[in-house]
């Protein structure tokens, strides 16, 4: 059992580590900057018109401080329009341009064929066990961390 575990492990990391490059290469080919979540706010703004920066940052798990430069850029790439929140004098809603809306698009094509890359050589029982087992092991993860935060207080 250890070994399968051990297995299990690897697995899961060097899929990990080819998924990042196949991305990486993706996002500089179409002129985004890999591991800054451009990509994430360019599909999250897709479907969410006129959003805080808040709001982006808890819907794309994006830290907040990090986020402000990384809207600056898709700022000067004219990606996003930034207008004052009329209910809140410090804060901006933010929306995608034009340029913005194709970029998402073509990232949003990209994670389709990843996807179809991923699932390739996976009948649909396949990837429904896979998809359960996976869900499984996020849960034990995600229940790790609540056990940590609780003994770190």
């Amino acid at each position: 059992m250890e070994i399968q575990k051990q297995r299990l492990r690897e697995i899961l990391f060097q899929i990990e580590l080819l998924k990042r490059r196949k991305v990486q290469r993706f996002l500089l080919e179409i002129g985004l900057t890999p591991g800054q979540g451009q990509a994430r706010i360019l599909i999250y703004l897709s479907s969410h018109s006129s959003v805080t920066q808040k709001e982006i940052a808890d819907g794309c798990m994006l830290d907040v401080t990090t986020m402000s430069r990384v809207l600056n850029k898709m700022e000067e790439m004219e990606l996003i329009i930034r207008r004052r929140d009329p209910g809140c004098r410090r804060a901006y809603q933010i929306s995608l341009t034009e340029a913005g809306r194709q970029k998402a698009e073509e990232v949003s094509r990209g994670f389709e064929r990843l996807e179809e890359i991923l699932a390739g050589n996976l009948t649909e029982e396949e990837i429904g066990s896979l998809t359960a087992g996976l869900g499984k092991i996020k849960a034990s993860l995600e229940a790790e961390e609540e056990i940590q935060a609780l003994i770190r207080r």
